[in-house]
């Protein structure tokens, strides 16, 4: 008697081991089929966004005007491009902009269900976060530079949680290389001039404007004397051409300017 009830409790412990042990599994299969559905469903969207991602870009020395689908109107500076996904901004109330290069922004505000909807730019190491206003954004080199002319903005790193905030006139650089941000007030004409065809010269160097040459005209230039690139430069000088651009130089610096090709000799 006593060994039938031993075998009796003995079948009972078999069977509800043997339950748990189906259940662990069922379990462990839901989680696993739970993962794998997630996973195809970001690749369809990251494949489905790629596909409708419109892109807008300038070559060298060119200026242009893109409206967005909001409203927005972009200008770009030469050699710069953006892009976004318009398939993003409907589903995810986002509007996200991706830049490289130079761009002005006018933001028109926009709201969902009473909500403001935020504009956001995206540079390499940049989240610049807008409901409505102006403002220049550089992603060039080794730095990226925001400046504000109308409303206000937040800028934001990627490897940071607190925003910095801009003003009117307020101007935010972050050195790439040495990891460092830099924030002041300035004349917001300096940095938004190019849109309407000429750069202001005031406090930049000749080494400044060459590096303009190079990034926005795609020129190389090159200085006879290093020296040179130490020169204050004051005033205005229209940008439309590099051709116009190079003539003005040689007027304003009274230095031997003159491009040959691809190459600009400042002597």
């Amino acid at each position: 008697m006593a060994q039938e009830k031993r075998k009796f409790f003995k079948e009972i412990d078999e069977s509800s081991t043997s339950a748990k042990t189906k259940v662990l599994v069922n379990r462990e299969s839901f989680l696993l089929r739970y993962v794998a559905a997630s996973v195809v469903f970001l690749i369809s969207l990251a494949v489905l966004f790629s596909y409708d991602r419109q892109t807008y870009q300038t070559s060298y020395g060119e200026v242009s005007s893109t409206s967005l689908p909001d409203g927005t109107n972009v200008t770009l500076n030469g050699n710069s491009s953006i892009s976004y996904s318009y398939l993003y901004w409907q589903l995810f109330d986002k509007r996200r902009v991706k830049l490289k290069g130079e761009a002005f922004f006018e933001v028109v505000k926009r709201t969902s269900s009473g909500v403001d909807i935020k504009f956001q730019v995206i540079t390499e190491n940049l989240n610049v976060e807008v409901l409505g206003t102006k403002f220049n954004v550089i992603d060039r080199g080794d730095r990226e530079v925001v400046v504000l002319e109308e409303g206000k903005v937040q800028v934001k790193l990627s490897s940071t949680e607190k925003p910095l905030q801009l003003s009117p006139g307020g101007y935010i650089s972050y050195d790439k290389i040495n990891h460092r941000f830099e924030q002041s007030t300035v004349i917001t004409e300096g940095f938004t001039s190019w849109k309407d065809n000429y750069i202001v010269l005031d406090n930049k160097t000749l080494g400044d404007l060459a590096q303009i040459i190079t990034t926005v005209y795609g020129k190389k230039v090159v200085f006879k004397n290093d020296e040179d690139k130490q020169i204050i430069l004051q005033g205005k000088v229209p940008s439309d051409e590099i051709e116009v651009l190079v003539e003005a130089l040689r007027l304003a610096t009274k230095l031997d300017v003159s491009m040959k090709g691809y190459i600009v000799f400042i002597n």
